[in-house]
């Protein structure tokens, strides 16, 4: 492994920074430092720039994340100049919090686990500090999810169970709840998994568009029925979970090719345990594709993950799968 890739976070100084936000109310910025104020045209400019960045993030576009890091790096040199308002400084915060976020989600699909680790909780901080309890807590439940995705469950279930404590908006508790499930499916906690599942789809139907905060603006049906069918396939039901994907691979909006990725590494992988060697290779391609196309390091090698384990597969479209990837691989 890249020396980058090492977690820094230990599992109780993980579930320390949960907690400890989970507890403590956000200091306010109470004074304007010197009488001065930053300039407030590059501050709009900035909180703009900001929601157009998150936007393109989450698309195939690799120059973006300069772009990200050069903003953010601006936001917090204006934090550390300490001549703002009380009002500049938590819009300041709040887009330090937003650009950090985002940030933090482009190391880990770059495979970049502890620099990820060290943004989502830059995230934290500075939402706390602009009073943005949902952008606090989903970045908390963005290193849950890594938690899990590096099959650390157990933590990811203590650092949750502080980041619900305090959201503000359905969604953002529905994103948290399904996110839960995976952790509990992952230990083998049925009830615990259909528990967070149930109330993951009940907060769904409180959400209100104009309630609800951009970053977890993208929370659909699609992100619940696609996360359920990793849960059931992690319990042994991979009917079930083959059905519950699909739903959520028909629903997904097409521009989240790296989320398209995932769940279709995951409907390949249920489909081999419904003995269906053909719909797999054909999900399995599809993935390979998308994800290469996405250019996320960390959905590549799930796919190439799945591929590897099919080495002893003597069927024809296994054998074509894996001379496909290598093609790609090779490509």
């Amino acid at each position: 492994m890249a020396r980058q890739s090492f977690l820094v976070l230990s599992s109780s100084t993980l579930i320390e920074v949960a907690a400890d936000w989970a507890s403590i109310e956000p200091r306010h910025l109470a004074q304007a430092l010197d009488g001065q104020s930053i300039d407030a045209e590059l501050l709009t400019w900035l909180e703009q720039r900001s929601g157009e960045l998150r936007a393109l993030a989450a698309g195939p576009h690799p120059q973006v994340s300069g772009l990200i890091d050069a903003h953010l790096n601006t936001a917090i040199d204006l934090i550390t100049q300490d001549r703002y308002t009380a009002e500049a400084g938590r819009r300041l915060h709040a887009v330090a919090a937003d650009l950090a976020h985002c940030a933090a989600w482009l190391r880990f699909d770059a495979d970049r686990h502890a620099d990820a680790q060290r943004h989502w909780q830059a995230a934290v901080h500075a939402a706390h500090q602009a009073g943005d309890r949902d952008l606090a807590a989903v970045a908390l439940s963005d290193l849950a999810y890594q938690a899990t995705w590096l099959s650390r469950p157990a933590d990811a279930v203590r650092v949750l169970e502080h980041a619900r404590s305090r959201t503000r908006t359905p969604a953002a508790r529905s994103l948290l709840d399904v996110r839960r499930a995976r952790a509990c499916a992952v230990l083998q906690d049925r009830q615990g998994t259909q528990h967070a599942l149930t109330s993951a789809e009940t907060e769904l139907e409180r959400v209100r568009a104009r309630d609800t905060p951009p970053v977890v603006s993208w929370m659909s049906m699609a992100d619940v029925n696609a996360d359920a069918g990793r849960c059931w396939l992690d319990l042994g039901d991979p009917g079930r979970a083959d059905a519950a994907i699909g739903e959520g691979l028909d629903e997904l909006d097409p521009r989240r090719s790296r989320t398209r990725a995932v769940f279709l590494t995951y409907r390949a992988e249920g489909l081999l345990h419904n003995r269906d060697a053909s719909a797999a290779a054909a999900d399995a391609r599809a993935a390979l594709d998308t994800a290469l196309d996405s250019g996320a390091a960390r959905c590549v090698d799930l796919v190439f993950a799945l591929i590897r384990r099919l080495d002893n597969r003597t069927e024809q479209p296994m054998v074509e799968l894996r001379e496909y990837a290598r093609e790609r691989l090779l490509g």
